[in-house]
């Protein structure tokens, strides 16, 4: 197994552990994705693990899809792991117990606009955008936490009434009205499946049975609801492995719980601990720096990076009086014309818009990356509309888009009956 040689000791003693439940603290650029997918090829070469017996879970598709390539290249059995994003294997699994949840097969998976659209519906055309958005990351909040409209909901309903109901009403209002449809959101995909395990244990049994491994990657960006399913999919003779960095917790506001990593020792008992702390990425300046910034968390494991690069260049902070000045900054550091070996990262996307005007008048060339996701684009939206009609005639959001798209001057009363 050559793959091994390429390992750092911490590395390969975490790839060759196996038996008790393992947390490998992976600090920043210490090769985690490496550990990860060296781990999928040793469970199948070296330990004879049915690829069909391990499920790996990251957090995005792009992640999910490199991961399977890298354990691919490492081991040609690992073809037959399942590799899949919490909520993508959270449809796998509603859409082979539709029957038993009362859903359609070809059920749908609404999208945050998807769920918009069903409260202004519900409230009323009136229903201003930023209440709408404000609801609808409310109910996602909620069943983050695994929380149904009858349990109590004080910490994630915020204050006052709204369109004569209060939010339990909305919830469960809202609710009716995605099984009237045949509907599921991206937070029933989490929240159904954990109901699923824990109200039909015949279904639970047979996954622990068929999934003996399970390892989850970036588990610092877990939340409440994919702990529990962690929680039902596990068993005394499964072995789980979760790789993440309490340090780089910063999904909060979505709903990530960094006291899943922190207490996964107390949670899963017999968890062996084994931290990743050589850093393959950074110069020992922005290590150095980002060590000292670091250590001020108050909720950490704590680690120790360090790294075998030179010093590098120093990391220069520069504090500027607004976000014109800023773009004008940067572009006095672009005199040397050096634009392919520069990037510019900003916080949110509209202040991308100053820099591309500044440098678009200074003749400054540029990219923007991160535009408008396909599958969010509008005429993409409208036309997934009909196939969902299509696969689905209950579905009523998909109707309502697709019914007047092209317009064809159909109006509110006659959408209605």
């Amino acid at each position: 197994m050559d793959y091994l040689e390429s390992l750092n000791p911490r590395q390969r003693e975490a790839v060759l552990h196996f038996g008790s439940p393992l947390l490998i603290l992976a600090g920043a650029g210490s090769g985690k994705t490496r550990v990860v997918t060296t781990k999928i090829a040793y469970l199948v070469d070296h330990l004879g693990l049915g690829p069909e017996s391990i499920l790996a879970v990251a957090f995005t598709n792009k992640a999910a899809g490199e991961m399977k390539q890298r354990a691919r290249a490492l081991a040609p059995r690992a073809e037959g792991v399942m590799i899949k994003t919490f909520h993508a294997f959270g449809a796998w699994l509603l859409r082979r117990h539709t029957h038993l949840l009362g859903l359609p097969s070809t059920f749908n998976i609404c999208d945050e606009e998807d769920s918009r659209s069903v409260l202004r519906t519900m409230l009323g055309k009136k229903l201003p955008s930023l209440e709408a958005r404000d609801l609808a990351q409310r109910i996602s909040r909620a069943k983050d936490r695994c929380l149904l409209p009858g349990d109590d909901l004080s910490s994630v309903q915020g204050q006052g009434v709204l369109g004569g109901y209060d939010f339990p009403q909305i919830y469960a209002h809202y609710q009716d009205k995605l099984r009237e449809s045949g509907n599921v959101d991206f937070g029933d995909l989490i929240m159904l499946s954990v109901q699923l395990l824990q109200d039909v244990p015949e279904v639970a049994g047979r996954l622990r049975q068929r999934f003996r491994v399970i390892l989850v990657d970036e588990y610092q960006d877990s939340n409440h609801a994919q702990f529990r399913l962690l929680q039902a999919l596990y068993g005394e003779d499964n072995y789980l492995c979760v790789v993440g960095d309490e340090d780089q917790s910063i999904y909060g506001f979505r709903g990530a719980e960094v006291n899943n990593i922190l207490e996964f020792p107390d949670n899963f008992p017999e968890t062996r601990v084994i931290r990743l702390e050589q850093n393959y990425r950074s110069t020992q300046n922005v290590l150095q720096l980002a060590s000292v910034v670091v250590a001020n968390n108050k909720q950490r494991l704590g680690k120790s990076l360090w790294t075998e690069k030179a010093a590098g260049s120093p990391v220069i902070f520069k504090p500027l009086e607004d976000q014109d000045r800023e773009a004008e900054y940067c572009a006095s550091l672009l005199s040397d014309r050096n634009y392919a070996n520069t990037a510019i990262l900003y916080r949110m996307n509209f202040q991308s818009r100053v820099f591309e005007s500044l440098f678009a008048r200074l003749g400054i060339p540029f990219r923007v990356v991160g535009t408008v996701r396909f599958y969010e684009r509008e005429e993409v939206k409208d036309a997934r509309a009909y196939l969902a009609l299509l696969a689905n005639p209950r579905d009523e959001i998909a109707f309502r888009r697709a019914v007047n798209k092209p317009r064809r001057g159909i109006g509110k009363a006659t959408v209605e009956k």
